[in-house]
């Protein structure tokens, strides 16, 4: 189950998700090939802090909904503001609530 849960969210990150980087930079194409990978350790760690390692298939699909989470928040946050600085700000506060908040609901693991 879990080959089969990886490969399509591999297929759908890559081939289905908008550009998070569009509303931001002119040439979104070329940053999203060269910071479009910080949402891979940025999903890791925050599916981490529920996830104890035992189910591979259930850490798959957090990382997955953890991955399009980050991805369309950047792209709701880069709606709102205008300046990069705001931006990087705003992700990383709501970055920071998110990993507390998915900690106290799906977690409390020490």
């Amino acid at each position: 189950m879990y080959k089969i849960i990886s490969i399509c969210s591999f297929i759908v990150r890559q081939f289905f998700l908008p550009n998070p980087f569009t509303n931001v930079f002119e040439n979104a194409e070329i940053v999203n090939l060269l910071c479009g990978g910080i949402f891979v350790p940025l999903a890791y760690i925050l599916t981490g802090t529920w996830y104890d390692g035992a189910e591979p298939a259930i850490g798959s699909i957090g990382f997955f909904i953890n991955y399009i989470l980050l991805t369309f928040l950047l792209i709701s946050i880069s709606y709102l503001f205008n300046s990069l600085n705001v931006i990087c700000i705003s992700f990383g506060v709501c970055y920071i609530f998110l990993c507390i908040g998915e900690y106290k609901l799906f977690g409390e693991r020490i």
